[in-house]
């Protein structure tokens, strides 16, 4: 029912169903999973709400506050995103045209740092809510310009086909009326494929259009000079589009997130342990002061305590083994599962210290698999803005660019150890230098195109070309041995 009047043409109608639609999207198990990666995104674990608790002497639940409990969040998933967009990105994106420098020119214009600034932000937000959006619009100067709107606050409509028909983003704001109370006022945009129209709520109050504005706005306003006169249309779809993180929209934090609360308990379970057994446990017989404060001040204090001269009476100290060892297993073994279902790479290994460059692509293998996932869909949404650029360069210039022509170049950078790829330089050119001495000294027993034919495999030249080439010089010193002056007579 709300989707039907979502979709329909009564958009007064459509106020009063916002505040359910938009609260419903807030508590949905879809956005809860999305805040969720971005608090651990943020450091704020669920180990910051860890509670120990005991029951007392009339057997009620309380709360141990005299124990430690220590609360440290560890940051993998902060870690492998960022990891994840800068392998991405480690190279800024190359949008290329071949043979046309104008061309070239004006597409740079559009694709300036303000575009891998996008997509960065493009890239963190897909991890962290399995999916997002950048949004197009034009500026006053006419030129298409790119934002992120993130998916967290930003709902799809779709049809009876499930075919996006529509964009609903919401926000909220807080301002203090006159009498000094803090009154949130809540915002709501309703995309359509020609024009957006503007909704506002004050507090609990129903989402009403808005009357101190254009309302709906077209997509593309532009206002004449001479009159004033305001003019505006659509741009005939959404001006939305969409990145998916992987196939099933999934964040970067699922696969790992139990993996990180079990590694964070057992960490913290660890420095509490040392934080109340760093102490000898004291057992006392026949103490004779009033109380346990006055054994402990003593302890602490002045090393000693008085004990009744009874036979009864004494003192053992006793320690607690702590089981580092185990823990210590433990946090190694989520550590390794956190990289290795997380996909990412571990710059923490060491392995036998013969770090060559094969053992470094091999531990990039599972970053670059997660990163492969994100790349065929990245390219997706950059070769439809570039379509769009051009489309807007063909109308702001009055030009006929072809968008076909433009490539995409995404370049990702590993490290890389020089003196193995030194060795294997030299080895190499070793080995060609050898294969070239060996097509020398065949040359007496093979004809001309034969030796030209291996001369062109090994260096990787055009077979035809270089013929085509010979022959021209041949001819060129044909035609200049006709000016060449006759040899004397003897």
């Amino acid at each position: 029912m709300l989707n039907e009047v979502l979709l329909g043409d009564d958009f007064n109608k459509v106020g009063t169903v916002l505040k359910k639609t938009i609260n419903g999207d807030k508590v949905s198990p879809l956005k809860k999973k999305m805040r969720t990666a971005k608090d651990y995104f943020e450091f704020k674990h669920d180990i910051i709400n860890f509670k120990l608790f005991y029951f007392d002497k009339l057997g009620k639940l309380v709360e141990e506050k005299n124990r430690s409990n220590i609360k440290i969040p560890h940051p993998f998933l902060y870690e492998q995103v960022n990891q994840k967009v800068q392998y991405m990105l480690s190279n800024p994106i190359d949008i290329i045209v071949e043979d046309d420098e104008e061309f070239q020119a004006e597409l740079d214009e559009y694709f300036d740092e303000s575009f891998q600034l996008v997509l960065q932000e493009l890239l963190e937000d897909a991890a962290l809510n399995g999916y997002d959006f950048v949004y197009y619009y034009l500026d006053s100067d006419d030129v298409i310009r790119f934002d992120v709107a993130n998916a967290i606050s930003t709902i799809e409509v779709v049809n009876s086909n499930n075919e996006r028909e529509r964009i609903i983003r919401y926000y909220s704001r807080e301002n203090v009326d006159e009498t000094g109370q803090v009154i949130t006022n809540h915002f709501a945009e309703l995309w359509t494929k020609e024009e957006t129209y503007y909704y506002s709520a004050k507090g609990d109050s129903e989402y009403k259009l808005e009357i101190n504005r254009l309302n709906p706005r077209p997509h593309i306003l532009k206002q004449n000079t001479e009159t004033g006169e305001l003019k505006g249309k659509g741009f005939e779809q959404l001006p939305f589009i969409k990145l998916s993180n992987n196939k099933g929209e999934t964040t970067d934090l699922e696969p790992i997130k139990a993996l990180i609360d079990d590694y964070d308990l057992m960490a913290c379970s660890l420095s509490n342990n040392l934080v109340d057994f760093d102490s000898p446990i004291y057992a006392v017989k026949g103490f004779p002061g009033d109380n346990l404060d006055e054994l402990v001040t003593n302890l602490n204090a002045k090393k000693t305590i008085g004990l009744d001269a009874d036979e009864n009476s004494g003192l053992e100290v006793k320690t607690v083994d702590i089981p580092v060892d185990a823990r210590k297993a433990k946090l190694a073994i989520d550590k390794e599962a956190i990289y290795k279902f997380g996909m990412a790479f571990d710059s923490s290994q060491s392995g036998d210290g013969n770090i060559t460059n094969i053992v470094i692509k091999s531990r990039y293998t599972l970053l670059d698999l997660k990163c492969n996932q994100v790349e065929i869909r990245l390219r997706r949404v950059v070769r439809q803005m570039i379509e769009l650029v051009v489309q807007n360069i063909n109308d702001r210039t009055g030009s006929d660019y072809d968008a076909s022509k433009v490539k995409i170049d995404i370049i990702r950078d590993t490290m890389a150890n020089e003196t193995d790829t030194a060795n294997k330089e030299y080895l190499e050119s070793q080995t060609l230098q050898m294969l070239i001495s060996s097509i020398v000294l065949a040359t007496p027993y093979l004809d001309s195109e034969t030796i030209i034919r291996l001369i062109c495999t090994r260096f990787e030249l055009d077979y035809e070309d270089v013929q085509k080439a010979i022959e021209e010089e041949d001819i060129g010193e044909f035609e200049g041995d006709e000016d060449e002056p006759e040899p004397m007579a003897t």
